[in-house]
């Protein structure tokens, strides 16, 4: 059972490392809320087919339990959003490497409301994680003016609704199943989106054929993902899945300096290897898991 764990959390590492491929490639063309539309569209349909022919039934779930969807379906939401964002004003590859700070939201979470302590190790993970992300963020050049965070802050944003919205799925995903939370997940995005298209009057645009094309495999690559990685959260520890599912920046990194000739600074390369070596020890050395 734990290689097969082991193995859906891999799947969804390398998978969600292409859907961040596509969503640049998409985002220069069609922009935030449009590539949002079509990547959640396209990942909640596979999703529904995938759910019903291989995984289960989609049952009704108690009020309680569909409270709680709803607010990780708004954190998720905006931590969706503020991504996006972010990756149309900045390189692939540093934006993942950002991305990966969310699990120190998810820490704080864990220790305040779940009663966990974080250990020697663990507070100089945390401290190293934070230490990359600056030396990603952090323009020198500007500093003097205090305009030094890349990205216009929204992967700050994005990191923290997150890390919010982590271990609400894992809470979510122990009480109703993998199948209700792939579906109710998924489905409850889409009003997410037409609502904040309301009420910020922002308009979709009519992306090209290249755009749908791309804007399609970032939401096949992301629906894919996130049903391994649910898969492997559900029959796991979410300390074994993390470290796993956070090496995705390996192969985001990869593909953007393959694919879109990205060029990373020494100092950024020495932050992306911070995150990277702080994620993987502070998933190792902490168990997010709450006690429920």
């Amino acid at each position: 059972m734990a290689f097969i764990s082991i193995l859906f959390a891999l799947l969804a590492m390398v998978l969600w490392g292409f859907e961040e491929l596509f969503l640049k490639k998409t985002i220069a063309r069609v922009k935030t809320l449009t590539t949002l539309l079509i990547n959640t569209i396209t990942g909640v349909i596979l999703q529904f087919l995938v759910v019903v022919v291989l995984i289960g039934k989609i049952t009704l779930i108690p009020i309680n339990d569909f409270l709680l969807v709803i607010v990780a379906v708004i954190t998720a939401f905006l931590g969706y959003l503020f991504f996006y964002k972010a990756l149309g004003k900045q390189k692939l590859s540093l934006i993942s490497s950002l991305d990966n700070s969310w699990i120190i939201v998810s820490i704080i979470i864990a220790m305040v409301f779940f009663g966990e302590k974080l250990n020697f190790i663990s507070t100089l993970s945390v401290v190293l994680v934070l230490f990359g992300a600056f030396l990603i963020s952090a323009n020198f050049k500007k500093l003097k003016r205090m305009r030094f965070i890349l990205g216009g802050g929204y992967e700050l944003l994005s990191v923290i609704f997150i890390g919010i919205t982590v271990p609400l799925e894992k809470v979510i995903v122990n009480r109703i199943g993998e199948a209700n939370t792939i579906i109710y997940l998924g489905v409850l995005i889409l009003p997410s989106i037409f609502i904040y298209k309301f009420l910020m009057k922002e308009k979709f645009i009519k992306p090209n054929k290249k755009a749908l094309k791309t804007g399609i495999a970032s939401g096949i690559f992301d629906g894919l993902a996130f049903i391994f990685y649910l898969l492997a959260l559900k029959s796991t520890n979410v300390s074994i899945v993390a470290p796993i599912v956070a090496s995705s920046v390996i192969v985001s990194v990869f593909l953007g300096r393959v694919y879109l000739k990205e060029k990373m600074t020494l100092k950024q390369i020495i932050g992306a290897i911070a995150i990277l070596i702080g994620v993987i020890i502070l998933s190792i050395t902490f168990n997010l898991q709450p006690s429920f």
